[in-house]
């Protein structure tokens, strides 16, 4: 019965830094992470548009609810500028932040507005 354990111990402290370098592994920066937080009482659908101009669907985020958004360096582009829209759900609404740099590692806060016609943007607290 101790044989088995101190193998099982053995085994398990052999595992654990080998699944470290596994394919979950993520070398690099960081995402930049746009905390939205939606206050209307509508579903707004999140993009992410860079420089290409092709938005890319990062999140959705139900009424009343405030979610991080991971958004890929590849969606920014190049110039490391985005522009932020929500499609709220119910209606063909689409506000859009404007243009505003976002980098590996950075963090904003985008807020839509509880009759969500306006989206706005300031650095995370």
């Amino acid at each position: 019965m101790l044989q088995n354990l101190r193998r099982i111990t053995i085994f398990a402290a052999l595992a654990i830094p080998v699944a470290a370098c596994g394919p979950f592994h993520h070398a690099g920066p960081p995402d930049p992470i746009v905390l939205f937080n939606n206050q209307s009482v509508d579903q707004a659908d999140v993009y992410a548009v860079g420089t290409g101009g092709d938005p890319v669907r990062i999140g959705t985020v139900f009424g009343g609810r405030r979610d991080s958004l991971h958004v890929r360096m590849s969606a920014v582009g190049g110039s490391g500028s985005v522009n932020i829209i929500a499609r709220i759900f119910a209606s063909s609404r689409a506000p859009r932040t404007g243009s505003f740099a976002l980098g590996p590692g950075d963090i904003v806060e985008v807020t839509l507005s509880p009759d969500g016609k306006i989206l706005s943007v300031l650095p995370a607290p």
